[in-house]
């Protein structure tokens, strides 16, 4: 067996005038050159652990370079794998499945970079096994190349230092193509490591919570929606038009892009829209009543393995309900839709009848957007999504109170203001002619009061 150099350096003290609860005395070690750390809260504990380092060099023990602790200490030594795996656990019954998606997706871009040093590269097909095995939670994990990977080569949790959380999250929010992931991709993926790791503290796994000291920032994200490329309402028309006018089953497709911009629905909520749910009158002003929505996380990320998951209205309680009205054009439109496509229970539906998905409506939209919406058109860039974002400019443009506008949409007030700021903007020339109107008025009266 190879000789082994394990050196224990004197104990690091908080700097002069650190305030007692940010004080943290370090203990030093080196395993075979390579630098090795450990930070706790009080002397006694440092002190401590300095000693049992001591003790196990003294007696011989053998230390495992990746964790840089002592072989025997190896069973209470916990990975940032085997702590992951646990926490998604225990978040897993109460996430709904797009959350569950979006921290599995979290896990797999970090969990291959967090490593101790001087690991090997990683066996082929570890980011699929880890979203189809290692964070599925609930299959069987058999062993297998890439567990046995991570089980050797993840770093302990007490081993996590600033530098290393720092070129994980640079690798974890980088793309294939070297460029960084768009900014709220970018923040969402550092708040969650953040959460694992201050539940971490929270059991004791940690002394501290690394993140804190990590010199590393996302960059500045902008919710605000850029009003100036999204499709006006007769380009929608068009669009709802060719959709209406194809021979095929996609044609069903017509009065769910409408809805969303006519109605502002989210698409998981005009996915769960029911016709008993719906006052279509024969001429006027309809209503809606949305009682939840279906969003589509996929069969890995729902309970029951179906690709859709039924959930209560985003920000909403189980049982609340919101009414929205439907312009008479939509009404007309929806009424032709229950006529050629009838239903007794869901309004959209797909070929097979059930309740539709992104892969249904998406395959529609893409193959139609391009004849209606070619390259150059304002609009050639947008989302189904962004048919949401034009029902929500109109009604600003029209005057609608801000509160009703929220009202409709499910928003609050402050992200209404947020996200749609660019209507204001860009009606800058109207509101500077209405404030003009009004100082006229009012000057005027002030003359006839002064002078009168």
């Amino acid at each position: 067996m190879t000789p082994q150099r394990v050196q224990v350096f004197g104990l690091g003290l908080p700097a002069s005038g650190t305030p007692k609860e940010q004080r943290r005395y370090v203990v030093r070690w080196r395993v075979d050159g390579r630098d090795c750390k450990r930070r706790l809260k009080t002397k006694a504990e440092a002190d401590r652990f300095r000693s049992q380092l001591l003790a196990a060099v003294a007696e011989g023990v053998r230390f495992d370079y990746a964790a840089g602790l002592p072989v025997s200490w190896q069973t209470d030594t916990t990975t940032w794998w085997s702590w992951s795996c646990e926490w998604l656990a225990l978040k897993w019954p109460r996430w709904a499945g797009s959350s569950r998606r979006s921290g599995v997706e979290t896990l797999v871009a970090f969990t291959p970079h967090l490593l101790v040093p001087r690991a090997p590269a990683p066996p082929p097909g570890l980011p699929q096994w880890l979203r189809e095995v290692g964070y599925n939670v609930g299959t069987e994990r058999m062993p297998s190349p890439q567990s046995a990977w991570l089980d050797r080569w993840s770093l302990p949790l007490e081993a996590i230092e600033p530098v290393a959380l720092e070129r994980a999250l640079t690798a974890a929010t980088t793309r294939a193509d070297g460029r960084s992931n768009v900014a709220s991709v970018v923040k969402r993926r550092r708040d969650l490591i953040n959460t694992v790791l201050r539940a971490a503290v929270r059991r004791r796994l940690l002394g501290s919570n690394p993140m804190e000291r990590v010199e590393w920032s996302a960059p500045r994200s902008s919710s605000q929606i850029d009003v100036s490329v999204l499709p006006t309402m007769a380009d929608i028309d068009d669009l709802v038009a060719a959709i209406a006018s194809l021979r095929s089953d996609g044609a069903r497709y017509a009065a769910f892009f409408a809805t969303l911009a006519y109605a502002g629905l989210r698409p998981s909520e005009a996915a769960a829209l029911r016709v008993n749910d719906l006052e279509l009158p024969e001429s006027g002003w309809g209503m809606a009543r949305l009682r939840a929505a279906t969003p589509a996380p996929g069969t890995r990320y729902t309970d029951d393995g179906g690709t859709r998951q039924t959930k209560a209205l985003k920000h909403r309680a189980d049982s609340a309900v919101r009414s929205v009205p439907l312009a008479p054009p939509l009404v007309g439109l929806l009424r032709q839709h229950l006529s050629g496509w009838p239903s007794a229970d869901l309004v959209f539906t797909n070929g097979a009848g059930r309740s539709v998905t992104p892969e249904n409506y998406g395959k529609v939209w893409n193959r139609v957007k391009p004849t209606v919406w070619p390259e150059r058109h304002v609009a050639a860039g947008a989302v189904p999504y962004d048919l949401r974002h034009t029902a929500a400019t109109v009604m600003l443009r029209a005057g609608v109170p801000l509160a009703e506008v929220a009202r409709r949409l499910g928003h609050s007030i402050d992200v209404l203001l947020r996200v749609y700021a660019g209507v204001f903007e860009d009606d800058e020339a109207r509101s500077n002619e209405a404030i003009e109107i009004e100082l006229r008025r009012q000057r005027r009266l002030t003359t006839v009061t002064e002078f009168g």
